[in-house]
């Protein structure tokens, strides 16, 4: 028996190549350009916050105060607070304006207290509130009593308690409506005399327990109360006035109430 085997198909044939233009270019279809989208800035304006607390980290457990101190002082310049909702509050060194304004308030109570009791602080101790929040004010103080009963730990970590009188300064960066909140968490944590200062605004906030908030207009001076007995802070010149003529803030300052407000 005889196989008969088929020849092989031949292959199909290529396509033709598209002719050459006139103008010598190779004949490719065009392909539309597609435009330039210029790069936009990312929007890191404020603090960054992080949820420990849907991490499954307790801050209520021994030891995190210190903890927390410790991860500040190992990643210096960077500053760490913890909100009273779990969340880990990462902060940037904010800049020479800022540190006008904490300097401005620090020296001048550091000079006070050399002559009275009692012990100030600057931006690096962190008080733990009964809310459950840990925050380092600008400026603080705290009595004798209370600066002689400090515990060991307390050295190292935070101190339970508001400070007796607080200070915070704002920031270029900060939410004047968050650094408002903030104060009220402090005199609700057993603060007896606050101030919110806005140098963008030159406008002085006065926290007092039971009392409304007391807005006063580009004050010459700021009285200690009996807090702070015979403690006057010339805020216009010490800090209102030092703060650079141009500059403005990238927030509006928010309205409160309710507010006793004088000039």
């Amino acid at each position: 028996m005889t196989t008969i085997v088929a020849p092989p198909k031949p292959p199909p044939a290529s396509p033709p190549l598209p002719a050459k233009p006139a103008d010598g270019t190779a004949g490719v279809p065009a392909v539309a350009a597609t435009p330039a989208v210029a790069p936009q800035p990312l929007p890191l304006v404020g603090r960054l916050r992080l949820n420990l607390s849907a991490l499954g980290v307790d801050g209520s457990a021994p030891g995190f105060g210190e903890q927390l101190c410790r991860l500040s002082r190992d990643n210096h310049p960077y500053d760490f607070e913890f909100s009273a909702q779990g969340e880990l509050i990462i902060m940037a060194p904010s800049g020479w304006e800022s540190n006008i304004g904490e300097k401005g308030i620090n020296a001048p109570l550091f000079y006070w207290c050399l002559a009275h009791d009692g012990f100030d602080a600057s931006q690096t101790v962190m008080f733990h509130l009964p809310g459950g929040a840990r925050y380092m004010p600008d400026a603080a103080w705290i009595t004798q009593e209370r600066y002689n009963a400090l515990l060991a730990g307390e050295y190292m970590g935070t101190i339970d308690g508001a400070p007796d009188f607080v200070v915070e300064v704002r920031s270029r960066t900060d939410n004047p409506a968050e650094g408002l909140a903030k104060m009220q968490e402090w005199m609700d944590g057993g603060a007896r005399l606050g101030w919110y200062l806005d140098p963008y605004e030159t406008r002085a906030y006065i926290y007092r327990p039971g009392q409304s908030v007391t807005i006063l207009d580009n004050p010459e001076t700021l009285s200690g109360d009996d807090v702070l007995p015979g403690f006057i802070f010339e805020v216009r010149r010490l800090i209102f006035a030092r703060y650079p003529a141009s500059a403005s803030p990238d927030l509006p300052a928010p309205a409160t109430e309710p507010v006793h407000q004088e000039t």
